[in-house]
């Protein structure tokens, strides 16, 4: 990350733009490698407007499709084809991808679908499109893997002299022998030759019969989101889905609220300004010119809530917001179909998507609790129900969600009341309203079947200098209950439908209202379909950091009983891979229940890697020993005939999924017992891990 900040602080020997000199930075056929600092462009109206006018024109595609074959009883057509994307110092860069759409197909809307960060381009990507009627082209951005299956073997992507990771990170503007300038510049960032390959496809989508150039959209994961931020200022572009990604404001520190900033990355001054005006993603959401919706997920570690909301305030094109509650790089199935609604609404027309919900804070209420309202706009939908959560966390990544009983109002709005625990902390709220769609009809794709959608409403949110001012009332709310599972896994993510490898994770733990008391013990009832098996538990203690494996502290628990057990667990009980102790409950940001197997193929390949160096601050490497052995021999999966079905006092009027109905038989009275209910530090403040183990 320090290479980050330097390379791109040396940006300020070049200036501002009005330095600029009009260089011809795309070439005639072979992007130049620009040496001058002056000549190296400092906006987005400098990068591309040359591109827009004479790339394609003077650099032919050359594309080549190595292989076809046929899905779905051959129903659907899937190519490798591989495009040049540019000549660089003498070199070739090109790309190849998955090409997919149903047989005999014409004029349909194409779609280019962008992967994730490490991960490489699926044949399933590109055709679970074109199962939903739709021609597209999944490019493979990651040269340093082999694909699989048909494409195995086959040419794959090479970027040659255009490194499409940064020449020293993903942040980098520093150049080398790789990078497309010899001087620091925009165009050396690892997005950049990504956002010409994203551009390249298009030009060969639109020039395919099987598409209608008229309408093309884009659509990304993480990474991939990011991306599509990217690639929709392309005029060319008619819609766009980012997914979990490309909201930015990764640099712009918030005065109450924490974990939306990413540290390493920008500068100062005038390197900060051209940072601004060629990479932050904010600097794109300006230029939008097509309808757009942000697909994220209330805890996003890639695209924090806050960070979203911000994003879309920049642009004036229809666009839309749609998330869910106490999820994290993730979602639901009613929000997970948002692309395909979106597309069906923006490329084909047989869809007409809602408008966003609107959403209020009522703060002076005389019991000083404050009431978060939502009128839902009109449609000719079928509303089914609505969701309303708010939350009193300010980390977007860490907080938990609370999920309200919404009650109708005569003007047909709807309402919950927001009891607060402190008026410190800032207070959150949005909501979902679900309506009932046409079932979707797509054999082989997930989402076949699929009956309803979210529409995901403002966000309405206080400050807690305006809690004060309007009279809001803290109160006392202390919860030992922490779920009886009576709403299933309302206030988890995860699965338990693979009955091998599942896992639910809960953020419940880390909000105040139902924090471990101090030496207390966890306890819940488990249903075991046969004795001897084993359960998985795990502690993620560090704030954070939550993804760095010593601040996760796991333990094995034997069911010995089939049928109802009950698991008692102490902090003593959880240990991390240096067989550490958990310290305390109260600075857990989640809790997991899982398989012994999950847990153990996490423990064996996972926890057993090389230590850190960042770890040893000075201390000998024998006090970080190694200890991920305490594996039990045996485990085992679930039998889910052993569950009996939940009857009606449970499904009515309610959404239920297989995983709601499993975790209510398997299951129930997850609470604290015992211990002692203390003053604690603030949820956001970092509190060290103390190993209750060490001699003073």
């Amino acid at each position: 990350m320090k290479k980050a900040i330097l390379s791109i602080i040396t940006m300020s020997c070049f200036g501002a733009s009005s330095l600029f000199a009009a260089t011809d930075i795309w070439g005639s056929s072979e992007v130049p490698r620009l040496s001058d600092p002056a000549a190296v462009p400092q906006t987005l109206e400098e990068i591309w407007s040359g591109y827009d006018q004479s790339y394609d024109k003077n650099n032919p595609l050359e594309a080549r499709i190595l292989k076809t074959w046929e899905l779905d009883s051959g129903n659907i057509v899937v190519n490798w084809v591989q495009l040049t994307v540019g000549t660089f110092q003498g070199k070739k860069a090109i790309v190849c991808g998955y090409w997919a759409y149903p047989k005999g197909a014409k004029n349909l809307p194409g779609i280019v679908m962008f992967h994730g960060g490490p991960q490489t381009a699926s044949e399933g990507g590109a055709v679970d499109w074109a199962r939903l009627g739709y021609a597209c082209f999944h490019p493979n951005h990651n040269d340093k893997m082999e694909m699989s299956g048909e494409a195995k073997g086959l040419p794959n992507t090479d970027w040659s002299a255009a490194n499409a990771w940064g020449a020293n990170g993903p942040y980098s503007i520093t150049p080398d022998e790789t990078s497309i300038d010899a001087v620091p510049s925009p165009r050396n960032n690892w997005l950049f030759v990504r956002q010409m390959s994203g551009r390249r496809i298009i030009t060969f989508m639109q020039q395919q019969p099987q598409v209608d150039p008229s309408k093309i959209g884009v659509r990304g994961h993480s990474t991939g989101g990011s991306l599509t931020t990217c690639v929709a200022i392309d005029p060319r572009v008619t819609a766009a889905v980012p997914s979990v990604g490309g909201a930015g404001g990764f640099l712009d520190p918030h005065p109450v609220l924490t974990g939306n900033v990413r540290p390493g990355i920008g500068g100062n001054g005038e390197a900060r300004k051209v940072y601004d005006q060629t990479l932050e993603a904010r600097t794109y959401w300006k230029k939008m010119h097509a309808p757009v919706l942000l697909l994220g997920a209330s805890n996003d570690f890639n695209a924090p809530d806050w960070n979203c909301i911000d994003a879309l305030k920049l642009t004036t094109v229809d666009r839309r917001y749609t998330s869910c509650a106490n999820y994290n790089h993730a979602f639901p199935p009613e929000t997970m179909i948002a692309d395909y609604l979106w597309f069906q609404d923006k490329l084909k027309g047989e869809f007409s998507y809602p408008q966003t919900p609107k959403a209020e804070l009522i703060l002076d209420r005389k019991d000083g609790i404050p009431v978060f309202r939502v009128t839902p706009p009109k449609t000719d939908l079928k509303l089914k129900r609505v969701e309303m959560f708010y939350t009193d966390g300010r980390n977007p990544l860490t907080r938990f969600w609370m999920t309200g009983e919404p009650t109708m109002n005569p003007d047909g709005s709807w309402e919950i009341q927001c009891p607060l625990i402190s008026i410190d902390e800032p207070l959150m709220a949005f909501a979902n309203v679900i309506y009932a769609i046409d079932p979707i009809k797509a054999p082989n794709h997930r989402y076949n079947g699929l009956s309803e959608m979210a529409a995901t409403s403002d966000y309405a949110y206080a400050w807690p200098d305006q809690l004060k001012a309007a009279g809001v009332k803290a109160q006392k709310i202390q919860n030992r209950l922490i779920d009886d599972f009576s709403a299933g896994l309302r206030d988890w993510t995860g699965t338990l439908a693979n009955n091998y490898w599942w896992n639910i994770v809960s953020r419940k733990v880390a909000n105040p209202r139902y924090m471990g008391p101090k030496g207390a013990e966890l306890v819940f009832e488990v249903n075991a379909p046969e004795p001897g098996t084993y359960i998985g538990v795990r502690a993620w203690r560090d704030f954070m950091n939550e993804h760095i494996s010593e601040g996760q502290f796991y333990g094995f628990f034997e069911l010995k009983e089939k049928g109802w057990n009950t698991i008692r667990i102490k902090t003593a009980d959880l240990k991390n891979r240096f067989g550490r102790e958990l310290d305390d409950w109260h600075k857990l940001s989640m809790i997991e229940l899982c398989s012994a197997a999950t847990l153990k193929r996490d423990v064996e390949s996972r926890y057993g890697g090389k230590i850190e160096e960042r770890l040893l601050r000075g201390q000998p490497k024998e006090n970080f020993t190694l200890q991920t052995g305490r594996v039990p021999d045996k485990v085992s999966g679930w039998n889910e005939s052993y569950y009996t079905e939940a009857g009606d006092e449970y499904t009515k009027n309610n959404m239920v999924s297989k995983d709601d109905l499993l975790a209510r038989n398997r299951f129930r009275h997850m609470r604290w017992e015992g211990g002692e209910v203390v003053e604690r530090s603030k949820p956001y403040e970092r509190e060290n891990y103390v190993n209750p183990n060490k001699q003073p």
